[in-house]
């Protein structure tokens, strides 16, 4: 968890309020997520998101921060199970999970749902898999009565250096993971593929945004 010092006091509050919201019983909302592949044809698939419930005062990630090493298992290996364990035991995190099913296409949508409560946030992470450690997502997003919509940029987890190297990526284009050249910088706006290794990028490359993540309320 991180509170920024200049907006601590509305922080708090906002928490203060998803927490009377879950002791006082307040009935959640079940919201769709639709996430839409924006990526170039056979490009960068999207791994299965992880999507967790919180206390505005809860961050799975944040640009500019350091990528907690659960957060780097999902960025270089869409390897879920450490991030939902790790959200699954934070203060302020109500729900957890990772979606059955398989990656996100690239021109292709899936549909997940979640339940919310007054005051509480949503934040979702997804790799693009035929990267070193590109991911995208949402951080902290509020909801609210009316349909909302987020265009998402790809997003450097700073954990691993873009070596663009098919040796060191995960996704179908390559098939290795665990592979890693540790880089130890901040989570940042990602700058594609560059050609600078072997991977090619007139076939993996993409511009930004990555996805569209679109919330609507059902009940």
């Amino acid at each position: 968890m991180s509170v920024n010092s200049t907006d601590a006091p509305v922080r708090a509050a906002a928490a203060d309020a998803a927490e009377y919201g879950l002791e006082h019983g307040f009935c959640p909302a079940t919201w769709q997520v639709a996430i839409r592949n924006l990526t170039p044809p056979g490009s960068q698939p999207l791994s299965p998101p992880v999507i967790a419930v919180h206390r505005p005062d809860v961050h799975v990630w944040q640009e500019g921060q350091i990528a907690s090493h659960a957060l780097v298992a999902v960025a270089e290996d869409a390897d879920n199970p450490i991030l939902v364990s790790a959200l699954s035991k934070l203060p302020g995190v109500s729900e957890a999970f990772a979606v059955e099913g398989g990656p996100i296409p690239p021109g292709s949508t899936g549909e997940y749902s979640v339940r919310v409560r007054p005051g509480q946030r949503v934040s979702i992470v997804t790799m693009l898999v035929n990267t070193n450690d590109a991911f995208t997502g949402v951080d902290s997003v509020e909801l609210h009565e009316t349909p909302t919509t987020v265009e998402a940029i790809a997003y450097d987890a700073g954990s691993e250096v873009n070596n663009e190297r098919t040796a060191s990526i995960p996704g179908p284009c390559c098939g290795n993971f665990f592979v890693r050249e540790p880089e130890g910088d901040v989570i940042r706006p990602h700058e594609g593929i560059t050609g600078r290794g072997d991977l090619d990028s007139a076939t993996y490359g993409w511009s930004d945004p990555v996805a569209e993540i679109r919330f609507t309320r059902l009940d």
